[in-house]
């Protein structure tokens, strides 16, 4: 019961608590990615990437050492149900960039190969989900969840109060990324900041989830510690996408001008992903000064 837990609770009982919430959230979406309910292999994700992150964040709770097979296949599966995801976010971004242009600076059926390219790719992705869920290794997987919540590899730190444990490992992760913040602006090569970005947004991921996983001992402050880190995951998020997409629109790009057709369209979409670009960074900034206040920070000691 998360509502009985707070600072003073045992620390390997707040995280095991969040732990038994996201492999029940795993469990949900198993029929609905069966039957291709909308959003559910995101769902079944994002509970997969919950878990492993909080293993590895925590593991001075919940043993580290002890859940590095878990981590590994739980890895595993998050990578399986990736790709569906993936391109359906980036069909729904280019086919909405296409519907923005004025009409005439639309040159073919930009949208219509747009949305095959990616239509293909969405169907083997989808049926690699779901080949995934029909492995051994996917039904091991939750056996060894299971095994986890039922008997979990609790370290001595575990049983101290989560005031005292807890907050020192979010911190850690705030810590790494924003030292990856720094790294990232510094780069003046534009494909190494992009993948310096990209890796800086993973660990405002991490962050957030690490506060997330706290929020039932420490309440409003873990709460909004994690808005903080949500708002530069996205803005970070965003750009990575951007990137990504300009990928894309070259190859669906010299793939049409290989068949006659006129390729302008697909430049003129390029640009518009590097303006995009171009403004998260712009507004990075802010939004990561916002992050740092004091104020979303006094918790963490």
């Amino acid at each position: 019961d998360t509502a009985a837990l707070g600072p003073r609770s045992p620390a390997g009982a707040v995280i095991l608590a969040y732990l038994r919430s996201h492999r029940d959230a795993l469990l949900a979406a198993d029929p609905l990615v069966r039957r291709d309910a909308d959003d559910a292999v995101h769902q079944m994700r994002v509970a997969t990437r919950r878990l492993r992150s909080t293993l590895q964040i925590f593991g001075t709770v919940v043993d580290k050492e002890a859940t590095r097979p878990l981590r590994a296949e739980l890895r595993w599966l998050a990578g399986e149900l990736s790709g569906a995801r993936d391109r359906e976010v980036m069909l729904e971004r280019l086919q909405r960039r296409v519907d923005e242009l004025p009409p005439h600076l639309v040159l073919g059926p930009v949208r219509e190969r747009i949305t095959r390219h990616l239509e293909e790719g969405m169907a083997e992705a989808r049926a690699r989900a779901l080949s995934a869920l029909d492995e051994k290794r996917y039904l091991e997987l939750l056996d060894a969840l299971d095994a986890l919540i039922d008997d979990p590899p609790l370290t001595p730190a575990a049983a101290r109060p989560a005031r005292v444990v807890l907050p020192s490992l979010v911190r850690r992760a705030w810590k790494r990324l924003d030292r990856e913040l720094t790294e990232a602006v510094a780069k003046t090569v534009p494909a190494e900041r992009d993948a310096a970005l990209h890796e800086a947004r993973k660990s405002a991921k991490r962050a957030r989830y690490a506060a997330e996983a706290v929020v039932s001992a420490f309440g409003r402050p873990a709460r909004d510690f994690a808005r903080r880190m949500t708002a530069l995951q996205e803005l970070l998020g965003d750009h990575q996408d951007s990137v990504v997409c300009r990928d894309t629109l070259r190859a669906i790009g010299l793939e049409a001008y290989a068949e006659g057709e006129n390729a302008f369209t697909y430049g003129l979409l390029i640009g518009t992903e590097m303006a995009v670009a171009q403004r998260d960074e712009y507004q990075l900034p802010a939004v990561w000064k916002q992050a740092a206040k004091g104020r979303y920070h006094r918790w963490l000691g």
